[in-house]
């Protein structure tokens, strides 16, 4: 049956010639190409009103774009010859000597106007300055009707009807309203914090959904990204050789489920860029929790003949001829800018609204030992004598034990006058102790009437982090032979796993060997963990190394791809618990500490290690205005 079919077709194609295909169904075709959907109609002619050298935009949308899209700008407009030619393919006044290298323009193609025409009904009004009239043309279906005069101000306006009409079964495909709209909004917010030197008003169905006016940079960006706050934005401003990158990153508190709020503006044009995308990933992973993508606005220069914007007739591909350099420059500007202690960048809790689920560590996964060793017994000791601390933190930073009293005696003793002094703690950004709720939360005030609460585990979790991973690739982590070797039995995968991996694990200072049938024996564990569980840290550690199926114990750099997420877990091990009472000494010195260390504002998993309230946030609560 499907032979025969197959004979039918192939002589039906035999019957016909090749013959050139109509202008019309030409035009048909290119518009599929360029005008997908409503948003990719504003799109082009938003485009082409910036092109226009306009500063104010206004876009009207009726039934999220398919029954009506208006757009009227003030730009320089079109004479009455330049509107015949508009409405002819690959007409256009952007390209000179078909320079397809620099080009400066948002649009260059000459293909919108044409294919809008052949798959809606259009209409263009536009008056050039000091004319006595505007001056009208029509296309539908691909059919043009003559320029006509009509009235209108100095500018264009481009009104689209009945989208897709002339192609009934590509309408079919379009989404409900609403969600063509959204996706109308999303590219003119991109567009908007591109071009902020440009007033863009949006309407929906006669409703006005923004208006902005000309603004700044930093302005545009939080008139978009209503999620954030100015203080929870981190400016940014790079140049590696021949590129130049500014603009703003979130902090790691602020995120979402989805990458929409990272906006990538390259020469002034929006895009949406792959190697982007994955350089701004990779320049989060050690403060962002898994699945959750950062909220960034970033503008990046690149000279015109490293760059190819003649991708794709949407025009939101590029293609860098220097891609490891582009993504060099993001990757190490975000961590740099990241790289700060806690305290510099404001995590409001509001922001954390937007997080829809806190990270929970697997319960069976870490079985805490007994509060025993130094840590446990920290509060019956002899008080200790605090000197030099400056000298003592720098110590502690290069790789000393992260035990409660090694940071408490790093650092100087706050008194209860000291506490008072109000000049005394301008200087911290996380202020000073007042005291802990529920043995597991340090509460501290600033002297610019600030709350700050500290999450002790998280915050702890980050310092020991941070310090095993710089003692890790300075010299290797340090390791402390047991006084008795520990033996600890596993399943067969376990077991074989680990010893896989043997060698790369004496680089984080876990030395093991086997003991026949399913036992393994524990002769040395990291110096900087103290006191531990050799089972639960191992146990930990086999569950990181399987859950990576890539992970291969013949390739040194296995390992390495999975250090952050292995040294997070050794740092979990010894972190001071929820549940430990803290001495005014000890919760100082750990906010100390933490102001000290890159990266203190989140734990290992990404979420905040302290929160923010001023005064004025704290009499909302309470009605007080």
């Amino acid at each position: 049956m499907r032979e025969e079919k197959h004979k039918e077709n192939f002589s039906s194609l035999n019957q016909n010639k090749i013959r050139q295909l109509s202008e019309h169904t030409i035009n048909l075709i290119a518009a599929g190409e360029v005008i997908e959907r409503p948003a990719a109609v504003v799109k082009e002619l938003v485009e082409n009103a910036l092109d226009s050298g306009a500063d104010r935009i206004v876009i009207h949308l009726i039934n999220g774009g398919i029954d009506r899209i208006q757009v009227i700008d003030n730009g320089c407009g079109m004479s009455p010859e330049d509107l015949s030619l508009a409405v002819e393919r690959h007409c256009t006044s952007k390209i000179i000597e078909e320079d397809l290298v620099h080009i400066k323009t948002l649009g260059f193609r000459g293909e919108a106007l044409p294919s809008i025409g052949a798959a809606a009904r259009l209409k263009i009004i536009s008056r050039i300055q000091n004319a006595s009239q505007a001056w009208q043309i029509s296309v539908e279906g691909g059919k043009t009707k003559g320029v006509s005069p009509a009235a209108g101000q100095q500018g264009t306006q481009v009104i689209v009807e009945d989208l897709f009409f002339a192609t009934p079964a590509r309408r079919k495909f379009l989404k409900t309203p609403r969600v063509e709209f959204s996706r109308c909004e999303a590219m003119l917010q991109r567009l908007a914090v591109a071009r902020p030197e440009v007033s863009i008003c949006l309407m929906r169905d006669d409703k006005t959904i923004f208006d902005l006016p000309i603004q700044t940079r930093k302005e545009r960006v939080l008139s978009i990204l209503t999620d954030i706050r100015e203080e929870e934005l981190i400016p940014i401003d790079f140049q590696r050789e021949d590129l130049h990158l500014v603009g703003f990153i979130g902090a790691s508190s602020v995120n979402r489920s989805t990458t929409n709020g990272q906006i990538m503006v390259v020469n002034d044009r929006p895009v949406v860029d792959p190697v982007m995308q994955t350089a701004i990933r990779v320049g989060y992973r050690d403060v962002l929790e898994k699945g959750r993508h950062p909220v960034v606005a970033l503008f990046l220069e690149v000279p015109m003949d490293q760059l190819d914007v003649n991708v794709h007739p949407a025009k939101t591909e590029l293609r860098f001829s220097d891609e490891a350099g582009v993504r060099a420059i993001l990757i190490g500007s975000i961590q740099k800018s990241l790289a700060m202690g806690a305290g510099e960048i404001g995590v409001h809790p509001e922001s954390l609204q937007v997080i829809p689920r806190q990270y929970q560590p697997k319960a069976a996964s870490i079985q805490y030992p007994p509060s025993v060793g130094r840590l446990a017994s920290f509060q019956n000791e002899p008080a200790i004598t605090r000197s030099s601390s400056n000298q003592q933190v720098e110590s502690l930073l290069s790789g000393g034990a992260l035990s409660v009293r090694d940071v408490d005696s790093a650092l100087v003793t706050f008194s209860n006058k000291d506490v008072e002094q109000e000049s005394h703690i301008t200087s911290f950004p996380l202020g000073t102790a007042i005291g802990q709720i529920f043995k597991t939360y340090i509460l501290a005030v600033t002297a610019q009437d600030e709350m700050v609460m500290v999450d002790q585990h998280a915050a702890h979790e980050r310092l020991t982090h941070e310090a095993l991973k710089k003692q890790y690739l300075e010299q290797g982590i340090r390791s402390q032979p047991l006084l008795l070797p520990e033996v600890i039995d596993l399943s067969d995968s376990q077991l074989q796993c680990l010893l896989d991996f043997k060698d790369s694990l004496e680089g984080l200072g876990i030395e093991i060997e086997s003991f026949g049938g399913k036992s393994i024996l524990v002769r040395a564990l990291p110096q900087l963990l103290g006191t531990i569980s050799a089972k639960s840290l191992l146990i930990d550690l086999v569950e990181e190394l399987e859950a990576d199926e890539q992970a291969n114990p013949n390739e040194t750099e296995s390992l390495h791809l999975r250090l952050d997420a292995i040294l997070s877990r050794m740092a979990c091990h010894h972190s001071v618990r929820a549940g430990r009472s803290l001495n005014m000494d000890e919760m100082n010195a750990l906010l100390r500490q933490m102001e000290e260390t890159p990266r203190a504002g989140t734990c290992s998993h990404g979420r905040p290690t302290w929160l923010k309230w001023s005064k004025k946030d704290i009499e909302k609560l309470f009605h007080r205005s």
